[in-house]
């Protein structure tokens, strides 16, 4: 190939057409997957091949710069794997540069969980000394120098009936929750709420392992979180990585961490017990679509009267069907006319539910502790030391089914 002064990808194109080249046409594609980041590679990649592929290969056992050759040949024809291998060469051997490639494709390909898990087996074998990578990129990665707070809690004016601590793995979650934690304080309603936020608890993300799937719920290694949940001073966890679906269930608030405000707000209610106002899975539908179960927000046509005994209303309240309880074959009723942040997540906090969540905290001994739940996870592994002492936090958070099962 001659000695070219690469022009744009446009310009490229059209030189295609009179070259017959498709080196050209695979430089565009990998460009716009790859912006400027291995640009230099791919250029270098377009130069003439060593003649003697065995000779280079062997020449990269020793010399980076063979490696990183070996490296853009591959990413030019689109092998990533083989790519991937060389730059983890060219790293071992000492090159920065191969090093901040070898992270980078990792994390474009694989996500940057298998790419921290990656960089902490080199990191502790020894094959990459710790100050190689960048603070910036550790930080991106979530393999972190140390757990100092870096986002001061947030205590209520109303006071802290409710108190949550945050988590997270990432510096991504970390810049999520320090505007999630501002936009609270802003918010006409929950700023009036009696709840409050420990500062926040970094993770190393290795360890937590929070899944990375967009399509399913967000998964992490909770135990690792055991002693944190066993000093007992808050009641919920609010962990803000991976990436995936939130949830809130046992205690546990699950973000991913690039979750908005609106998101923070609907799976919060989850605290509270309101119910999602759209159709529930199955087995979802099949816990809580049952008679005499009285929910903040959903009812069904049996139960009016005895929703408005529990929350001492004075009036029937408006039911709207709604799908929920659709899954179990049953008709269910939210008990406000209009969508809501149950409905669709980016809505309002409609008033009457927010009036709710109020009546809720004058009695925050029923909401479950998160550490109930750690003292039913040790119970499964059968560690009885550790599940006395989660179940005596729930006791003294007032979780009356907490004392119970502490009775002799």
């Amino acid at each position: 190939m001659p000695d070219w002064k690469w022009p744009d990808c446009a310009a490229k194109q059209k030189l295609l057409t009179s070259m017959k080249n498709p080196e050209f046409a695979k430089y565009c594609y990998l460009k716009s997957r790859f912006t400027g980041f291995f640009a230099f590679l791919l250029l270098s990649a377009c130069q003439p091949q060593a003649p003697d592929q065995s000779e280079l290969m062997e020449q990269a056992r020793h010399e980076p710069a063979a490696a990183m050759q070996l490296a853009a040949e591959r990413l030019a024809r689109g092998e990533y794997d083989a790519a991937l291998d060389w730059f983890r060469q060219g790293a071992s051997l000492g090159d920065i540069a191969a090093l901040e490639h070898a992270l980078q494709l990792q994390q474009r390909e694989q996500g940057k969980l298998a790419t921290a898990i990656w960089l902490q087996q080199q990191i502790n074998s020894g094959t990459i000394a710790p100050d190689a990578v960048r603070p910036d990129k550790r930080a991106e990665l979530g393999l972190w120098p140390d757990n100092s707070p870096l986002v001061t809690g947030y205590q209520s004016l109303a006071g802290c009936t409710l108190s949550l601590q945050p988590v997270a793995t990432q510096q991504a979650g970390v810049n999520t929750w320090k505007q999630l934690l501002q936009h609270w304080q802003h918010d006409q309603q929950l700023a009036k709420l009696p709840v409050c936020f420990l500062p926040l608890h970094r993770v190393n993300s290795v360890a937590l392992a929070c899944s990375e799937d967009s399509s399913t719920l967000v998964q992490c290694d909770y135990p690792e979180l055991n002693e944190l949940v066993a000093q007992g001073r808050f009641s919920q966890l609010l962990v803000i990585a991976g990436r995936g679906k939130a949830s809130y269930n046992n205690g546990i608030l699950q973000l991913p961490d690039n979750a908005d405000m609106a998101l923070l707000r609907h799976e919060f209610m989850h605290i509270f017990g309101f119910i999602d106002e759209y159709a529930l899975a199955p087995a979802t539908a099949a816990e809580v679509c049952r008679p005499g179960k009285i929910h903040p927000n959903l009812l069904l046509a049996t139960d009016v009267d005895a929703y408005m005994q529990y929350w001492k209303l004075a009036g029937v309240p408006t039911l709207t069907a709604v799908d929920s309880c659709s899954a179990a074959g049953i008709q269910a009723y939210r008990v406000i006319a209009d969508d809501n942040v149950m409905r669709f997540y980016e809505l309002p906090l409609p008033d009457h539910y927010f009036q709710l969540i109020q009546l809720i905290l004058r009695q925050p001994e029923q909401l479950m502790p998160v550490q109930y739940y750690y003292a039913y996870l040790a119970r499964q592994r059968q560690d009885w030391e550790k599940w006395q002492q989660f179940m005596q936090q729930a006791s003294m958070h007032g979780y009356a089914d907490a004392t119970e099962a502490l009775a002799p």
